[in-house]
């Protein structure tokens, strides 16, 4: 426990919130969210249920109900006007489902259950604090994965690019995309060779080896890889008559790969087509 509060602290420090008040047991960090017409939504039954509220789902009504003490609040899917101890109040952006998540705008927290809020922009994250209790939530679509060693970021995805920092060992790092280099070449012993990581670090956006990161979920797709990926192999290599499936594969190099198959003409048994990385979009089969 107290190591992995020590690593919430380091976190809070790095991404610049303040730590005075936080102690072992009132840090807790929540991912999810997005940015909407200049307005950062936040996931609300995380939050709130952090914040001692208990949280009611109508899925009929597609309303939500959260209550903590004398504070009562009621809104819906699609509305800007939430309820908060029987008075309405106007939102930006109105509440909306984002996978499994309902988002509301990050100032709704701060407005309706009396905490304060602190946004980074540069980090994309908010801390959210209500007495002593401090919430970090990290807002956008990012992988995790930290650095194996020390590293180069690069400006662009390539050893012969600029040099835009280095990057120190065991960091923890936002992954927000990846680039493939080459696609169905030579074989998976050479895999290192093939990808790069497009990353945040200290407010700024670089690359860095694939193969020099530790994926703290090695079959996380890195966002926008998986649409781009996909299309561009059906695309190639599937009609469409034919009907194609992914399986979970093997882990090589500390990345969960992969396996398409297909059923030519959608008849027939499945047979194997390729093998794809989640995380740059390479694939060899």
């Amino acid at each position: 426990m107290k190591k992995i509060i020590s690593c919430m602290l380091v976190l809070l420090l790095a991404i610049g919130f303040d730590v005075t008040m936080a102690s072992a047991n009132n840090v807790v960090s929540i991912d999810g969210g997005k940015i909407v017409n200049s307005r950062t939504l936040v996931p609300l039954r995380s939050i709130f249920e952090e914040l001692g509220a208990n949280v009611q789902w109508n899925q009929k009504d597609k309303t939500i109900t959260a209550t903590k003490g004398k504070t009562n609040i009621w809104l819906k899917i699609g509305s800007k006007n939430p309820i908060v101890n029987g008075k309405a109040v106007m939102i930006d952006v109105p509440a909306q489902i984002h996978g499994d998540s309902t988002l509301v705008p990050l100032r709704f927290i701060s407005e309706s259950m009396g905490a304060t809020v602190e946004w980074n922009a540069s980090n994309e994250t908010a801390m959210i604090t209500l007495s002593d209790k401090k919430i970090i939530v990290n807002v956008g679509i990012y992988d995790r994965a930290s650095t194996n060693e020390k590293i180069a970021m690069k400006s662009s995805p390539g050893t012969s690019y600029r040099t835009a920092g280095m990057i120190p060992a065991g960091t923890e790092l936002k992954v927000i995309g990846g680039e493939p280099i080459g696609f169905d070449q030579k074989d998976w012993y050479a895999y290192e060779q093939y990808g790069w990581s497009k990353i945040k670090y200290n407010g700024q956006t670089g690359w860095v080896p694939t193969h020099d990161l530790k994926f703290a979920d090695p079959y996380n797709w890195a966002p926008g890889v998986k649409e781009a990926t996909l299309s561009e192999i059906k695309r190639n290599f599937v009609t469409s008559k034919d009907k194609v499936k992914i399986e979970k594969s093997d882990v090589v190099g500390g990345i969960g790969l992969y396996a398409m198959y297909i059923q030519i003409e959608g008849k027939g048994e499945w047979q194997y087509l390729l093998t794809i990385d989640p995380k740059t979009g390479w694939y060899h089969g």
